[in-house]
């Protein structure tokens, strides 16, 4: 996911934090660290779907990169 961070010019997670904020998305940012970096086997379906419309990408825009 960080690819497609990066490719969104989005060079942070707390950045990322705050635009899903922006959409009504609440989440913090070391459990968002911990999805980005694929350190987590749980996914909130709500963060998913804020994530998807802030990088405007798919579901294989997230996960493909967030698998280790």
């Amino acid at each position: 996911m960080r690819v497609t961070m990066a490719e969104r010019d989005i060079r942070t997670v707390t950045e990322l934090v705050r635009r899903l904020e922006g959409i009504g998305v609440q989440t913090s940012v070391s459990q968002l660290g911990r999805l980005i970096d694929g350190k987590t086997k749980l996914f909130n379906p709500e963060i998913i779907e804020g994530l998807m419309a802030v990088l405007d990408c798919d579901l294989d825009g997230i996960l493909s990169n967030t698998q280790p």
